[in-house]
């Protein structure tokens, strides 16, 4: 009888080259995003960035508004994930977290520019999608918390919780103000390797007025 093993094998290389494709689509629209908004950029534009066909993208997503809603999706996705792994480590040393975690922020931000403007002016008409991203945030700081509680050995109180929700509001609108170039005095924009020490060193001086006035720290693990 003839091996029926052969078909199956031969489904890996396909499905590689398929997973290469959608990661050219969506590296190529997110640098074409970098130039003009989602609403400017055609099919076309994104299979020519992408190296790619018509028929791929229509096959895989069928409208362009299905695929800016993959790009958020996949960027909520790598995101989330790389700060829960930061925040669920317990080698990282408790004190250390505000500022990888804004760090990580801040490259996330710079990383998907494009895209999040494009998402901001949809919110703002109406769409729903970042209220995605948003949820993505609350369940960060929702994990910092319970790191928090872990190092305290209690849960936060109301008024403590709210303060740390504000440190995270208060960095997440900067950048969205940055990504949108507002955040700026006439004839003056902040460089950026400053703005990027001066936000993580004031957002570290929020979570620390926001804790417990000599708030106990965990050990770094051995």
């Amino acid at each position: 009888m003839a091996s029926t093993a052969l078909p199956q094998a031969s489904k890996a290389p396909v499905q590689q080259r398929s997973e290469a494709s959608l990661r050219r689509m969506v590296d190529g629209a997110l640098r074409l995003l970098d130039e003009r908004d989602i609403d400017q950029i055609s099919v076309r534009d994104i299979v020519s960035a992408a190296g790619t066909s018509n028929g791929s993208f229509y096959h895989r997503f069928g409208t362009k508004d299905v695929f800016f809603n993959y790009l958020i999706d996949d960027m909520i996705a790598r995101r989330e994930r790389g700060a829960m792994i930061e925040l669920s480590d317990a080698a990282i040393a408790f004190d250390r977290l505000p500022e990888m975690l804004s760090r990580s922020a801040i490259a996330n931000f710079r990383q998907h520019a494009g895209l999040l403007r494009s998402a901001i002016r949809r919110h703002i008409a109406g769409d729903d999608c970042w209220l995605r991203i948003s949820k993505m945030s609350r369940r960060v700081v929702k994990k910092y918390l319970e790191r928090v509680a872990l190092a305290l050995g209690r849960d936060l109180d109301e008024a403590e919780a709210q303060r740390v929700y504000f440190a995270f509001v208060w960095l997440y609108g900067l950048l969205a103000y940055r990504t949108l170039g507002l955040n700026s005095v006439y004839g003056y924009t902040l460089p950026d390797q400053l703005f990027e020490l001066e936000t993580i060193r004031n957002f570290r001086q929020l979570i620390d007025q926001a804790l417990p006035t000599g708030a106990p720290h965990e050990k770094t693990a051995p």
